[in-house]
């Protein structure tokens, strides 16, 4: 069985191979999980994005392995809707 970030690594290589065909800025292909700690209060996890062409992501979850899986399923929300939007525009 794969495991999450052997997934999400092959969907940030899609995406890269998605939108890298046309003229992109470099932020476009990165994405982030931060950690905050803060106040002696748990820790917060954030799935974060600060892209051009999609708007700026920011996902807050309770546990890194939620955060994992919560940028798993933004990429694969995000690379279909890419893939729809390059087969409408074609």
């Amino acid at each position: 069985m794969e495991n999450i970030e052997e997934s999400i690594l092959k969907l940030t290589d899609e995406w890269y191979s998605l939108i890298g065909k046309d003229h992109h800025k470099d932020r476009d292909c990165h994405w982030y999980v931060e950690t905050k700690c803060s106040y002696g209060l748990p820790p917060k996890y954030y799935v974060r994005h600060f892209g051009y062409i999609l708007d700026e992501i920011e996902e807050e979850y309770n546990s890194y392995e939620q955060a994992l899986k919560g940028l798993k399923k933004i990429l694969e929300i995000e690379i279909k809707k890419e893939k729809e939007y390059q087969t409408e525009d074609s």
